[in-house]
């Protein structure tokens, strides 16, 4: 497959000799046959033909995270969220994470606000829901999903036709699907627990030395990191 990655932001000048740059984590998230192409949306001002793709050269797309809040005023914002659409319409597949969940979220009619239930940082856990009973009810099914996270907005309106697929009091929309076409995630698949820690050490004054201290802890656990992947691996070719 070809597959655009929407990169909507970069890591830490200080965190590239150790980490590269944010592009290269979401090969964890093709097959290793898939093309993966880079269009860095956020620097769309300074060259609008080279950062936004031509959607049908491409069978898949992802919208990565990003440091910025979706509802936030950045030039490249309309033009992601037109390409969003633009995307859907085109019946095409399409992956959000983090900030891209709530990207796809906002740009279909959801809507996306800073939580008041504070930061969501490295572990905390979900639960994967079952789908519909006969009577339109949804049960929990006994499994549980830990995913690395780093955020503080969230998605608190759905689009219509988007389903839940895990959640958790704390996120109550942490993946989400629209049939065969959709799926997103609050979480970050596509980063290591190394990474996350660094970016902890190097921001612990913004998000709080309690906050820090209680990521490092939850971080002592193993997460369903590569499990995730492989559903993301899947998922572009079902």
């Amino acid at each position: 497959m070809k597959i655009a990655l929407l990169l909507c932001d970069d890591i830490s000048a200080e965190l590239h000799d150790e980490f590269g740059h944010y592009q290269d984590m979401f090969r964890h998230l093709v097959n290793e046959d898939d093309e993966l192409t880079v269009f860095p949306v956020y620097l769309y001002p300074e060259s609008k033909d080279t950062h936004l793709p031509n959607i049908e050269e491409f069978d898949g797309f992802i919208v990565s995270g990003s440091k910025h809040g979706v509802y936030e005023d950045h030039i490249w914002l309309a033009p992601l969220f037109d390409t969003i659409r633009a995307v859907f319409k085109a019946n095409k597949k399409l992956v959000g994470i983090c900030f891209g969940h709530q990207a796809i979220a906002m740009a279909l009619g959801g809507n996306v606000a800073k939580s008041d239930k504070g930061w969501g940082i490295g572990h905390y856990q979900n639960q994967w829901l079952s789908l519909s009973n006969e009577q339109g009810e949804r049960n929990e099914k006994d499994e549980s999903l830990v995913l690395l996270s780093f955020h503080q907005d969230q998605v608190d309106t759905m689009p219509s036709g988007f389903e839940v697929l895990a959640a958790s009091e704390f996120c109550p929309f942490y993946v989400t699907r629209y049939q065969q076409q959709v799926l997103t995630t609050q979480g970050h698949p596509e980063m290591s627990a190394a990474y996350i820690l660094a970016i902890v050490n190097l921001f612990e004054e913004k998000i709080g030395s309690d906050t820090a201290n209680q990521c490092r802890q939850s971080m002592l656990e193993q997460d369903d990191t590569q499990n995730f992947r492989r559903k993301i691996c899947e998922f572009w070719n079902n």
